[in-house]
C-alpha cells in the first residue's frame, strides 16, 4: 500500500461556529489521535481529502503533516471514520488514527472478482457473497484490494474466504467458510423465486 501525503492544520477551537467558518474556507473539522499524536483537533482541506478518497479509498495509508503554532509534526495514519451529511452526502468530519509503521493493524479490504466463471458460460448465474474481508498486517504490506480469480468456477461451485491467497505478511481474519462467490443453475434460481412468490387468491399451496 502506497503512502499518501495529507497536509492539515491544528484547529485552535471547536464548536459549531468554528465548523461553519472552516467550511466557508473550504476546510472541514477533524481529529488525529493515537499514542504519539495524543488528540489533536484538525482543519482538513476538503478538496484534498475528497480527491484522496476518490483515488485511494478509506484504506489509504497516510503521511499527515500537521502545522500549527509555528511547528510542524509528521504522523503515519489511517482514516478511521468519515462522517457525511445525511442528505447532501458531503463530508462533515474525519477521524484520523495515528499508527506505527512497524506495528500490525487491522483493515477492511474490498474483494474484486476477476475473470469470467466457466459456469456462467454454461448458463449458470453468478451470485456475489462477501464484498470485503478483514485483514491484519504491517501498514505497508496491506493491499488496497484483494483480487480473486473466478475463471474455473463451475455451476454448483463456490469460493470461500479460505480459498483466497493472502499477500505475503498479511493474515485474513474473516471467517474461512464465508462465501465470496457462487455459480448457481438457472433452475435453482427459478425454484427459489417460485418458492418466494405469493399464493394467488383462490389458490392453495401444493405440498411437496
Amino acid at each position: 500500500m502506497q503512502t499518501q501525503t495529507l497536509f492539515v492544520e491544528v484547529r485552535p477551537d471547536t464548536g459549531k461556529q468554528t465548523a461553519r467558518r472552516l467550511r466557508r474556507q473550504g476546510k472541514l473539522p477533524g481529529v488525529i489521535y493515537g499514542k504519539k499524536a495524543g488528540n489533536i483537533p484538525l482543519a482538513i482541506p476538503l478538496k484534498e481529502l475528497e480527491r484522496l478518497l476518490a483515488r485511494e479509498g478509506e484504506n489509504a495509508l497516510l503521511k499527515v503533516i500537521v502545522t500549527g503554532n509555528g511547528k510542524e509534526k509528521e504522523f503515519a495514519a489511517v482514516i478511521r471514520e468519515v462522517q457525511r451529511h445525511p442528505i447532501k452526502g458531503v463530508i462533515t468530519h474525519a477521524d484520523l488514527y495515528q499508527i506505527s509503521l512497524d506495528e500490525k493493524i487491522r483493515a477492511t479490504v474490498p474483494v474484486i472478482l476477476e475473470g469470467e466463471a466457466k459456469g456462467v458460460e454454461q448458463g449458470g448465474i453468478l451470485q456475489y457473497g462477501l464484498r470485503e474481508v478483514e485483514v491484519e498486517g504491517l501498514p505497508a504490506d496491506l493491499p488496497e484490494v484483494i483480487t480473486v480469480d473466478i475463471s474455473n468456477l463451475g455451476v454448483g461451485e463456490h469460493l470461500e474466504v479460505a480459498d483466497i491467497k493472502a499477500p505475503p505478511g498479511v493474515k485474513i481474519l474473516s471467517e474461512p467458510d464465508a462465501v465470496i462467490a457462487t455459480v448457481v443453475s438457472t433452475r435453482a434460481v427459478e425454484a427459489e423465486e417460485g418458492a418466494g412468490a405469493p399464493v394467488g387468491e383462490g389458490e392453495t399451496p401444493v405440498a411437496e
